[in-house]
């Protein structure tokens, strides 16, 4: 009876750690994949008529645009080189498909595109998202392409700088990165940054993700349960039958 009142507190013990780790991951951006729109989407994101916005997110681009294919253009005819249209590159959707965001990196426009995190607890989080560089077309040249992350009051944080060919596209790449807040509110932001005199260079933005770091005594905790749980397991074995 004794065991089996330990192997039973043992196994409410890790769901309880499992359960805290659990919340620990809890997805913290709103609308990270730019589904969610006030007009639909392949228009430029700003209120009023002709625009859409983003639900959960502040843009303070002049030039930016949500996407619904990287075939696609805006009512404007703002559209990005692709296979279809003559790009030196195949260009691809995102790797979950679906909409994304684009932001032109001149300094002359760029701006950052926010979302405010409400109460967040004092650690680290981790920031990660998809992206890549594309152009628009009508123009051409070689371009640099990168985004700036910041969250919260600390320092932000740069992508490598890639360089995209006239009329090309890079492909889409996996990014991750790790802040340390204080307790509070945090403002997620990202800012495109790009190669100046007229040859739009635009970066692009999906699948956007903040999550709480587990902090090591979570770690250790689960450690531990899994350590009691074995001990009660050979303790069951060894017991003569």
């Amino acid at each position: 009876m004794q065991l089996r009142k330990l192997l039973s507190a043992s196994a409410l013990f890790l769901t309880l750690v499992l359960a805290a780790q659990h919340s620990q991951a809890q997805e913290l951006v709103i609308n990270g994949n730019f589904e969610l729109t006030t007009n639909g989407a392949d228009k430029v994101v700003r209120p009023g008529s002709g625009g859409t916005e983003l639900t959960g997110w502040t843009s303070n681009s002049g030039i930016d645009v949500v996407f619904s294919d990287i075939t696609a253009s805006t009512p404007g005819n703002l559209s990005l080189w692709n296979y279809a249209n003559g790009g030196s590159q195949s260009a691809s959707n995102s790797p979950s498909g679906g909409n994304f965001y684009a932001q032109d990196g001149d300094p002359a426009y760029s701006g950052y595109l926010t979302q405010t995190l409400k109460s967040l607890s004092a650690g680290t989080y981790r920031v990660s998202f998809d992206w890549a560089a594309a152009q628009q077309t009508n123009f051409g040249g070689v371009t640099q392409q990168s985004w700036t992350v910041k969250l919260g009051n600390g320092a932000t944080q740069t992508t490598k700088t890639v360089t995209n060919p006239s009329r090309g596209f890079t492909g889409w790449m996996h990014e991750t990165m790790t802040f340390t807040l204080g307790a509070g509110d945090a403002v997620l932001g990202f800012l495109a940054n790009g190669t100046e005199n007229g040859t739009p260079p635009f970066a692009l933005l999906d699948n956007v993700s903040v999550t709480a770091v587990p902090e090591p005594s979570s770690a250790v905790l689960l450690a531990l349960g899994l350590g009691l749980l074995a001990t009660v397991g050979r303790k069951q074995r060894s017991k003569p039958q």
